[in-house]
């Protein structure tokens, strides 16, 4: 009622004369207005982050489970110039994967011209986008309808090689399991992998030029190639250093790397503890706690107790590269959103992650053949604060994690001890 009144009052309110007061129009004053009642004050609700302690669900890791030559299916309904653009990328995904069947459904008057690159195992025509003209803003049912009868074989990876999404929602219409393209502004599409639009992003943010459209479509076949080559084991070479003389453990060791930069990312020592001792109990294996020189303390808290033939702390004793060697020799590796998770997964090693909600999990949990990654999926994650004494909800993202949630996290990488399942 206040805001009712303030714009009727601004209505009625007298223009400043112009020519002095004898060209000053008459005005009458604003009609009285009844006193408006105070308005009640709504209160703002206060809300709880959720949690919900349990495994990832990775893109990367479904990717990993398709094994290592997935069949692939190329999208690219658009224009002839538009297929010229994106050969580049074709190309590429045809490098990237020279075991895997590529299969490409492309406009009807482009299925020759296609077929004559070499470079697909088949080609499908698909009549979608008119010859001339703009292309629907939204995708038809009718053209979800026609391209599911289709019928195509089922294949493991589908691209959509075109830039803007109006074509991105046939892709649920088509039987795939994983699926790559680009995310419109303020689209949403069932993407497992995806680059954010380009053109209209760069010019919203005043950028002078965007990627040129044969560079953007390398970029998206690109992150697929490198993504694939991650989970399997193929990134870059990890340096070996001399590993330390270890006990001879019968069952070999893990490793356990309780230390990160920010206390914002730590696991509660008692937590560890408890890990420690239900690996210990699980058969004869040894464990190995590494860390810096700072977290020495740390590991020693972990270790006070242990069996000391046993348990090693090998903290402030190596350098990165001697972690690396330690790391590679480990039957399973857990640690925190930190280095050693990174080197253990790029070294193919078992990896159990225990992320925080500071980082953006979608960005930077490691990528690995063999990688679970435990959170608690904190609502209010990311919260990207360096300090943890100003999280206001009790350090739930880490605390929330268990002993249990962790074996069962080392389960799920198919790991046993003494020929028993971890539970």
């Amino acid at each position: 009622m206040s805001r009712l009144r303030d714009l009727l009052t601004a209505m009625w309110k007298p223009s400043a004369p112009v020519g002095g007061d004898a060209a000053a129009p008459l005005v009458s004053e604003p009609p009285a207005l009844p006193q408006a009642e105070a308005e009640p004050v709504q209160p703002v609700l206060q809300t709880s982050p959720s949690f919900a302690p349990g495994l990832w669900d990775s893109p990367l890791s479904r990717l990993a489970a398709l094994g290592p030559a997935p069949s692939l299916l190329v999208v690219k309904l658009d224009h002839a110039g538009d297929f010229v653009t994106a050969l580049p990328a074709i190309r590429r995904l045809r490098e990237a994967f020279p075991a895997s069947r590529l299969t490409l459904l492309c406009a009807p008057f482009m299925c020759d011209f296609a077929a004559a690159t070499g470079l697909f195992d088949a080609v499908h025509g698909f009549d979608y986008y008119p010859a001339r003209g703009h292309p629907p803003a939204a995708v038809p049912d009718a053209a979800l309808a026609a391209v599911a009868a289709l019928d195509l074989p089922p294949v493991d990876i589908a691209i959509d090689l075109r830039h803007a999404d109006d074509s991105r929602a046939l892709l649920a219409a088509l039987p795939v399991r994983f699926r790559v393209g680009f995310a419109g502004l303020g689209a949403r599409h069932a993407l497992d992998l995806a680059l954010p639009e380009m053109e209209a992003s760069a010019r919203a943010g005043g950028l002078l030029a965007p990627l040129p459209a044969g560079a953007r479509l390398c970029a998206l076949a690109e992150v697929l190639a490198s993504a694939f080559r991650a989970v399997h084991g193929q990134g870059a070479p990890i340096p070996l250093g001399a590993p330390p003389a270890l006990p001879d453990f019968p069952e070999g060791y893990v490793v356990l790397a309780p230390g990160a930069r920010l206390a914002i990312k730590l696991w509660p020592v008692e937590n560890w503890r408890v890990l420690a001792e239900r690996l210990l109990d699980a058969g004869a294996l040894g464990l190995v706690l590494t860390g810096t020189a700072e977290e020495e303390p740390l590991c020693a808290a972990i270790a006070a107790g242990l069996p000391a033939d046993r348990v090693v702390n090998l903290a402030g004793r190596q350098d990165l590269a001697g972690l690396a060697a330690i790391i590679g020799g480990a039957r399973a590796v857990v640690a925190l959103d930190s280095a050693p998770a990174h080197l253990a997964a790029a070294l193919g090693r078992p990896t159990l992650c225990l992320f925080s909600g500071l980082a953006d999990i979608h960005s930077w949990a490691p990528a690995g053949p063999r990688v679970a990654v435990l959170s608690a999926h904190a609502s209010c994650a990311p919260c990207f604060l360096n300090d943890v004494a100003d999280c206001t909800h009790g350090h739930g993202c880490m605390t929330r994690l268990t002993p249990d949630h962790a074996l069962a996290g080392l389960a799920a990488l198919g790991l046993e001890f003494a020929g028993v399942p971890l539970h």
